[in-house]
């Protein structure tokens, strides 16, 4: 990043933001609604622009000016979702930085195209036929990447863009994971944090453990540590319970450095044979054996995040997001603020790397896309305000004030980002055609199969050829996209 870059993302420090993940609500406007581990909402900066002085109008402008000098002959973009993260709403949200840099940069607007979550690639469908013009959704849940470029429903950005802008330069490795057939995709704007492992630090004192941060500052945070931890925790007639969470099996999976299948050079391939995932299978099957998962059949199928408040429970895997609201609300269940602590994934044993789940901020460009300039520009306001080294500070001090987070909290936050820009892992299958994510996801025939008692040995013999023959068709279908 040059000179000229630093001073001016750095002149932003007054700037009231805040780079958190967005509240968001379903296609109607109303809040409350439960999405899966892939539904994460696009990680937005925001800003009350309302409340800016006249010196952080004029940071927030030195930011304006290192975009592309260009005259936008249209000047609205499209936007496809079930929520919307750019635009101050009722929920509470303010605008985001990004859209108030496109706005004075371009004089550029985002109009929102609502739809819900259940028909959203129903409506997707619906509208590229009609010619409606759609610009772009979101992409950072790889839940319609790959399958939906040889579908038709997307275009490569690639004619848009320029890798060897500054800009474009600090995220060509990102978006390079993810080139399929030599073009590119997935718009990925930023990677950040995954799930992690919640406690209670009063809990772990109790039992007379270490403490899984300091044991994570020795590099001693492994998955026997974890899962001795859990050996010598659960007792279920004295109501001590193991591990809790929804879709724990993929963030533990990935801690062994591979995914079921990957992309390879622009093509997708199966990782299935691979030693290092038999061996993470193997130790979620021994996490099923020894009775460590919390047998959610005993509860209405239901998690019970309060039971770590009430030191009943161990360790509970989420996103890092569920501590980031209201205290009211994440100490309800979780305990009081000076106990609550969180680590990542454990590391494989035999590892000397933390591979770790990540996020990711990306968008596609839809196919019949009216406006893929201005989604291009837009894009550049994204990663100009995501690299805005003013939001560290001004988060940190969000959580702490507004969140009621611990300094140690925070700066295991920082070690969490640094660790998970080391090694970040994704695991595409979710996004993979709907059968082969059927039988990849599967709890009894897939990747979950271990985490409830298949040995993976033999999942993985009845698993691997369907997988393969299914590979081979969608490598097929990659030479006729257009």
């Amino acid at each position: 990043m040059n000179m000229k870059l630093k001073r001016a993302l750095a002149g932003l420090s007054a700037v009231t933001l805040s780079a958190s993940l967005t509240a968001c609500a379903d296609g109607s406007g109303s809040e409350g609604t439960t999405y899966s581990e892939s539904t994460t909402p696009a990680i937005t900066v925001a800003i009350n622009t309302e409340t800016l002085a006249e010196e952080e109008q004029a940071a927030v402008e030195d930011v304006t000016n290192l975009l592309k000098d260009v005259e936008l002959e249209n000047k609205t973009i499209k936007w496809f979702s079930f929520y919307d993260p750019f635009h101050a709403t009722t929920a509470g949200n303010t605008k985001s930085l990004s859209l108030e840099l496109f706005e004075r940069k371009y004089d550029g607007e985002i109009e929102y195209i609502p739809t819900t979550w259940a028909a959203r690639f129903t409506d997707l469908s619906t509208n590229i036929l009609g010619g409606t013009g759609i610009d772009f959704i979101a992409g950072g849940d790889l839940d319609s990447f790959p399958k939906g470029v040889p579908n038709g429903q997307f275009e490569a950005y690639d004619d848009y863009v320029d890798f060897s802008d500054e800009l474009w330069g600090s995220v060509k490795d990102l978006n390079d994971q993810f080139e399929l057939n030599g073009r590119h995709y997935l718009i990925a704007t930023q990677a950040t944090a995954g799930e992690v492992v919640i406690y209670n630090r009063n809990t772990i004192e109790a039992q007379g453990f270490d403490d899984p941060a300091a044991l994570l500052e020795k590099n001693e945070w492994t998955w026997t540590a974890f899962k001795n931890m859990l050996l010598d925790y659960v007792d279920v007639d004295a109501e001590q319970y193991g591990l809790d969470g929804w879709f724990n099996e993929k963030p533990l999976m990935l801690t062994c450095g591979v995914s079921p299948v990957s992309l390879d050079n622009g093509r997708l391939v199966s990782n299935l044979y691979d030693d290092r995932l038999e061996k993470v299978m193997s130790f979620m099957y021994d996490l099923n054996q020894f009775g460590l998962v919390l047998d959610k059949n005993l509860f209405n199928w239901n998690v019970h995040p309060e039971f770590i408040g009430e030191g009943k429970e161990l360790f509970y895997i989420s996103g890092i997001y569920a501590l980031e609201g209201a205290a009211d609300i994440w100490t309800a269940s979780y305990g009081n603020p000076d106990a609550v602590m969180f680590v990542p994934m454990p590391r494989a044993d035999n590892s000397d790397k933390y591979y770790l789940p990540a996020g990711l901020e990306a968008y596609m460009l839809c196919k019949g896309a009216q406006n893929p300039e201005g989604v291009a520009r837009f894009m550049e306001c994204t990663i100009a305000a995501s690299m805005d080294p003013s939001t560290i500070e001004i988060g940190d001090n969000k959580l702490k004030n507004d969140y009621s987070w611990t300094d140690e909290m925070v700066e295991m936050r920082h070690k969490l980002n640094e660790l998970t820009a080391e090694n970040p892992m994704y695991s595409i299958h979710t996004g993979c055609p709907t059968d082969m994510y059927n039988m990849l996801d599967s709890g009894e025939y897939g990747i979950r199969a271990s985490f409830y008692g298949h040995d993976w040995p033999s999942v993985r013999e009845s698993l691997a050829p369907a997988v393969d023959v299914m590979i081979e068709e969608f490598n097929a279908s990659l030479d006729e996209v257009q």
